[in-house]
């Protein structure tokens, strides 16, 4: 609705000025023309800008074809959802509940698109062809070799290269007995457990991310399946509607709590360091 009353006001304004330029160029046409061209031109824009406002709160935001297929099936139960209650009810209701877990999903699943390309344009730019072949030929060993998606491909290929670099400078750190390249040496290794627990970092969050979208299908998928088992029986037995809708309130307090989680930056201490070594 802020979305649709801003581009109402918005379309309004715009109305204004081509009233005004209207009335610059051609001087009027009469009070009577003039006050309904002025005011039709207003009532234009605002409509016009409230229908834009509404397409846009409508719209899908960019995300990747696997997760806009998931989201546009969930918005398709909700749409379910919102007949089945009205049937249940009687009653045409609002049900921002609906509204406000679509949005959320569509936050989660726009955040997830935006990591994983983040996460599979730094593995890609770290990557050669020996590290393609090295994971290759795990993969072959496991039986695992026609399972991986390209971008888990790319991402187990970079995190077994920053492994086994870690590993190399671990095992150069152990058997040093040059004094000059100590800290040279302590300040790669260093520098690569970074490297590697900010990747471990990306992946976690992205599973998070993608935890929260799935928990929040799953409660939609519940109350779906609720509704339709209550929308067959006698109108009086069903429970009301505010209470059916409590579980999406619950995901949502939950969705707010996951990404204050997710963005807070984690502390990394010396045992933190010392556990990636090994």
């Amino acid at each position: 609705m802020l979305r649709v009353g801003l581009g109402a006001l918005l379309g309004a304004a715009a109305g204004v000025f081509a009233a005004a330029g209207w009335l610059l160029f051609t001087g009027g046409a009469g009070l009577a023309m003039t006050l309904l061209t002025v005011l039709g031109l207003i009532g234009i824009g605002a409509v016009g800008g409230g229908t834009a406002g509404y397409l846009w709160g409508k719209r899908t935001p960019p995300m990747l074809p696997h997760y806009r297929e998931g989201h546009l099936r969930l918005r398709q139960m909700a749409q379910q959802i919102r007949a089945n209650l009205q049937q249940m009810t009687g009653v045409k209701g609002a049900y921002p509940e609906l509204d406000e877990i679509l949005a959320k999903d569509a936050d989660l699943r726009q955040k997830a698109t935006r990591l994983r390309l983040q996460i599979e344009r730094q593995a890609r730019r770290g990557l050669s062809w020996q590290d393609h072949l090295s994971v290759a030929l795990d993969a072959l060993r496991e039986g695992t070799l026609g399972s991986f998606r390209r971008s888990e491909w790319i991402w187990r290929a970079y995190r077994a290269k920053l492994e086994r670099e870690l590993n190399a400078l671990g095992r150069k750190l152990d058997h040093n007995h040059d004094g000059h390249l100590e800290n040279t040496l302590q300040r790669a290794y260093r520098q690569k457990a970074r490297e590697l627990a900010s990747f471990r970092n990306l992946e976690r969050t992205l599973q998070t991310l993608e935890n929260e979208s799935a928990m929040i299908t799953t409660s939609v998928e519940n109350l779906l399946m609720e509704t339709i088992r209550l929308s067959a029986a006698p109108r009086s037995t069903a429970p009301r509607a505010d209470a059916l809708l409590e579980p999406l309130r619950e995901q949502i307090k939950a969705y707010e709590q996951a990404i204050d989680e997710i963005y807070r930056v984690p502390q990394q201490d010396e045992s933190e360091t010392a556990w990636l070594r090994h």
